[in-house]
């Protein structure tokens, strides 16, 4: 189990961390000379009984509160400490404050130097931090009185802290470490013989030795080579464990790791300039939080500049909870739930503290209703009701997105799904749980799209898929428009001829001329399968100018009967699918899952220039994508041509 000190300069933390451990967490020369702690402070003990502890010895300065914030971010549980002789100070009230605003789970009070105050003295004291205590929110918090000169209280707070630590690792045990590794650095440093070791408490997942994760929000491939806990080498490091993560990279010059980076497993790495997270404003704020603020950001171990945005309202006053956006002055690593507190941006008064929501949230339309209810779905702690709520609130979740912001596995993201009766449609990156009233909404804006281009165009069959989700973009992702379209092909309300979609009630005619010219260019467009005439070809069979031939295919265009690959030829639909076919063969026989436009031209026989042209059509209807020099597959033809 790992503990956190906290408390006013000068009342003997460090003194009580080494009476209960026998180290001394002040490590620096000049923690030494001073007689106060600067920066954090590690010690480790095993109790008579074997139960083992680890504490973090924060600082009690208020100069030095950015470290003492790194300390206890990741941390559940705290030994508030004060001293008898002193009572509680400033930096006892505002480290108590900070301990409120981040929802520690557990703090235990610890009067000190009883050795040096009266029975009576100590007594008030103990009652004093009681009747604190239980304005934070943590009424019955057990209170030790100590004296780590004479031992007295030491035996009892050591059984308490030991039946603790039983509970709480039992806890862990009865629950395997959930999600991807995820450990926010608090110091870096070089061994001799041994290179970079990283040292932090495990927020998420576990790690073992020969693990390969990311150093973010930088980027750099690590690879884990070993891991000490409690002094000692270990296999593996989970949840809630205080570790030394003995790492190899190639680091940029500048680059090195360093406090307020994080160690994550690879799919974790996704580093944010804007966080949306619901704070407390502390009742001790000297004023209320104000829109446009600039502020200090701390999270995990990182102390950053940034500017709150407050979402719904222009302020919050001390005492009360809102919804805050923070532009951040460069990317941090942040997930749904990281604890996060404010300063002003002189560093001198707490103003907030609370919790991320949403690490990837839009910047536009931040403040509207609808963006605020999705928002009060994201508090739920529990991820199926949050999952349900933002349904009811958004009507679309993409749930790779939704696993990525919980760290969780998206398999689990869609079982929770499927538990709670939500329609799921996509896979992938791609995948999202609709409500049925946004699904039967977006229905409706198709059909709606659909009837502005038959009046438009009364003459015309309909658009293609891409150029009516072109019309629609915005609206929806594109799985989520797809389903609705399904929906609407399903019951028959729209209809798909070819590569063009129309309303099942629309039916324009060519014109009997234009017919029987097509009954005899069809012939010749397909009479070569895969590479049919040029439009100056085509006139030549059929004794016409190219340029009348041009308008007229371009009218039977509109009925979905051709499509124009290049300015100079027009394919039959059945010619373009077959194409995409051999796009996708070639995918799908890649380990990569992607092709070349050189290995195209070669499969398909077509030449290199209208080989090119035939890739960039298939690009623009949204049947492949380029990526540099390659292109992957992006849907299966069925969806395109029907």
């Amino acid at each position: 189990m790992i503990l956190a000190t906290a408390g006013h300069i000068d009342h003997g933390k460090t003194a009580l961390v080494r009476a209960l451990t026998g180290v001394d967490a002040d490590r620096l020369p000049e923690e030494k000379r001073r007689g106060l702690t600067i920066d954090l402070g590690f010690a480790y003990a095993s109790l008579p009984d074997g139960t083992e502890l680890g504490f973090v010895d924060v600082p009690g300065h208020e100069r030095f509160l950015p470290n003492m914030l790194a300390g206890v971010l990741s941390i559940d549980r705290v030994l508030l400490i004060v001293a008898a002789d002193d009572g509680p100070r400033p930096q006892t009230l505002e480290h108590l404050d900070i301990l409120e605003l981040i929802g520690i789970a557990e703090i235990t009070g610890v009067i000190t130097k009883i050795d040096r105050a009266p029975e009576e003295r100590r007594a008030a004291v103990e009652a004093e931090v009681a009747a604190l205590l239980a304005e934070a929110g943590y009424d019955g918090s057990p209170i030790f009185a100590v004296s780590s000169v004479t031992g007295e209280g030491i035996a009892a707070l050591s059984e308490h802290l030991s039946q603790t630590a039983k509970a709480a690792d039992a806890a862990r045990a009865a629950r395997p470490p959930a999600g991807e590794f995820r450990m926010p650095i608090d110091r870096a440093f070089s061994l001799s013989g041994i290179g970079l070791v990283v040292t932090g408490t495990v927020a998420a997942g576990a790690a073992a030795s020969g693990d390969h994760l990311m150093l973010s929000p930088r980027g750099v491939e690590l690879r884990v080579r070993g891991i000490h806990a409690h002094n000692r080498p270990i296999e593996r490091a989970a949840a809630g464990e205080r570790c030394a993560l003995n790492l190899a990279g190639n680091f940029p010059e500048g680059g090195e790791p360093r406090r307020g980076d994080w160690v994550v497993a690879a799919p974790l790495h996704a580093p944010t300039g804007r966080i949306d997270c619901r704070l407390t404003v502390s009742r001790a704020a000297p004023s209320a939080l104000r829109d446009g603020l600039p502020v200090h950001v701390h999270l995990g171990t990182e102390d950053v500049v940034g500017r709150a945005a407050v979402l719904g309202a222009r302020t919050i006053v001390p005492g009360d909870s809102g919804f805050v956006q923070l532009d951040l002055e460069h990317p941090v690593g942040a997930l749904w739930g990281d604890r996060i507190v404010l300063r002003d941006h002189a560093a001198r008064h707490t103003l907030a503290g609370g919790r991320v929501l949403d690490p990837m949230p839009p910047r536009r339309g931040r403040s509207r209703p609808e963006r605020l209810a999705v928002l009060a779905a994201m508090t739920e702690a529990d991820a199926g009701d949050a999952l349900e709520r933002q349904i009811e609130a958004a009507g679309i979740v993409e749930l790779a997105r939704f696993a990525l912001i919980r760290n969780l596995p998206q398999s689990e993201v869609e079982a929770l799904a499927d538990a709670a009766e939500l329609r799921r449609f996509g896979a992938g990156p791609n995948a999202l749980a609709i409500g049925a009233e946004r699904l039967t909404r977006l229905g409706e804006g198709i059909v709606s799209a659909l009837g502005q281009v038959h009046a438009a165009q009364p003459d015309a069959l309909g658009p293609s898929r891409a150029a009516l989700l072109r019309r629609l973009r915005g609206e929806a992702p594109e799985t989520a428009l797809d389903a609705a379209l399904a929906e609407l092909q399903g019951t028959g309300k729209v209809v798909r001829d070819g590569a063009v979609l129309r309303l099942a009630e629309h039916r324009p005619r060519l014109s009997r001329e234009d017919e029987r010219l097509w009954a005899q260019v069809q012939p010749l467009l397909g009479a070569d399968a895969l590479r049919p005439l040029r439009v100056r070809e085509l006139a030549a069979e059929l004794s016409l100018q190219p340029e009348p031939l041009t308008r007229f295919l371009k009218r039977v265009e509109r009925f979905g009967r051709v499509a124009q690959v290049a300015p100079n030829r027009f394919f039959l639909p059945e010619t373009v699918e077959h194409l995409a076919v051999i796009a996708r063969e070639l995918a799908e026989a890649s380990p990569e899952g992607h092709f070349t436009a050189a290995e195209f031209k070669d499969r398909s026989g077509i030449g290199r220039n209208l080989a090119i042209e035939v890739l960039e059509y298939l690009d623009k209807i949204g049947v492949t994508r380029r990526d540099g020099d390659t292109r992957t597959v992006l849907r299966s033809t069925a969806e395109v041509f029907g």
